[in-house]
């Protein structure tokens, strides 16, 4: 199995994962950043993954936070959320080995797609 390292990102003021709900993803760092990315819930007593994903970050960002199927889990936890820049010839696979690490709450895994491992969070 192919793999591959990348690089999660965090806040660089504070070095914790991000607020999806606070995350200003009009900020013209988002402008063509596309890779991969991780939603889930964290709360006192653990955490879950909601959605695994790929694209262009800030839009689908904005999709999800305003996505009730997703918001949902907002009644759990804070929605946190964090994404890796990937070229897009290995991100299905990226994103296929995603789904099957954390069988996330929501979304569905591209079935045809051969994994290529990464760090998880």
């Amino acid at each position: 199995m192919p793999s591959l390292d990348i690089n999660w990102v965090k806040n660089s003021n504070n070095n914790q994962w991000f607020d999806l709900l606070r995350l200003n993803l009009d900020a013209p760092y988002f402008l063509n950043k596309e890779g991969v990315y991780i939603i889930w819930y964290a709360s006192p007593s653990g955490a879950k993954v909601i959605r695994v994903g790929q694209g262009q970050i800030g839009n689908r960002l904005r999709e999800h936070r305003s996505n009730p199927e997703i918001l949902k889990y907002s009644n759990y936890g804070q929605l946190k959320v964090t994404w890796a820049l990937v070229d897009k010839q290995y991100r299905d696979g990226v994103e296929a080995f995603l789904y099957d690490s954390y069988n996330p709450l929501v979304g569905e895994r591209a079935p045809a797609a051969q994994t290529i491992s990464v760090n998880l969070i």
